[in-house]
């Protein structure tokens, strides 16, 4: 780590303390000297301990320029570690965040982030980024991952696709069934669950939902299944809500007779 283009030891353990409990320290620090600390932080991106460089690309995030965007591309795309991976993602795409936003071909990156990565949380993260700014390419590549058939992935792909190209159609209630019954991150299934609660009426979203409810034993599964099959079968939700009526109407006369 240390050679011609290191910088001076100040910054250097300042960079290393990004990696600590008391980051925000050394991230004020670094924030105070502007570009130096910037290129020290680029530094770091290359540092061998993996939360040194999770800190430093944290550090872009809020304190990033154009001098960042190149750097964390490449950390993006080819760091060992995920989470380093992940951090260079969020902090490419978050524009909001930074003083100005960074002018990179941030679309290209995210293309191919969500399309090679071998990382499930790495991918989504790219297709969370790809909601915007509008471009044929991210239109091509959602589409291109929708066909993969991933349940781990075509959840965030298909609401990526419809922010990108508010006219496209599909099979959402297909889609949503898909995953609903996979074997997807219960977190993805979650998803499309919550989703079969705002889509049209539909008897496959039914079969699907009662299906869950007769076989699925996860709790969380079992409520956002029952709560999407309310939304979808008038006649559940109708038979539900009158044996609460008639629990209810029974725990009072219950409390009457104490």
């Amino acid at each position: 780590m240390c050679n011609e283009l290191s910088p001076p030891a100040e910054l250097q353990a300042l960079v290393e303390q990004l990696g600590a409990r008391d980051w925000k320290v050394a991230e004020a620090a670094l924030a105070a000297r502007g570009e130096a600390g910037i290129a020290a932080a680029i530094w770091g991106l290359s540092h061998p301990n993996v939360r040194v460089r999770v800190g430093c690309a944290g550090f872009m995030d809020h304190h990033g320029t154009d001098a960042c965007f190149a750097p964390l591309r490449q950390v993006a795309l080819h760091d060992p570690a995920p989470s380093v991976r992940r951090m260079a993602i969020h902090s490419a795409t978050c524009q909001e965040c930074k003083p100005c936003p960074l002018t990179g071909d941030l679309v290209g990156l995210l293309d191919e982030v969500a399309l090679r990565d071998p990382n499930r949380r790495v991918r989504l993260h790219a297709l969370w980024g790809l909601h915007r700014p509008q471009d044929p390419r991210a239109v091509a590549a959602l589409k291109s991952i929708l066909e993969e058939a991933d349940p781990e992935l075509q959840i965030a792909a298909y609401h990526a696709l419809v922010s990108q190209d508010p006219t496209y159609q599909g099979d959402p209630i297909g889609l949503h069934v898909r995953v609903a019954l996979s074997d997807a991150h219960k977190s993805e299934r979650l998803k499309a669950l919550w989703g079969l609660r705002r889509l049209p009426q539909d008897p496959r979203a039914r079969a699907a939902l009662e299906q869950i409810l007769r076989t699925e034993t996860d709790p969380r599964l079992r409520s956002y299944a029952h709560h999407a099959l309310k939304q979808q079968d008038p006649n559940y939700k109708a038979a539900f809500d009158a044996k609460a009526r008639e629990r209810g109407i029974a725990a009072a006369r219950t409390r009457k007779e104490f």
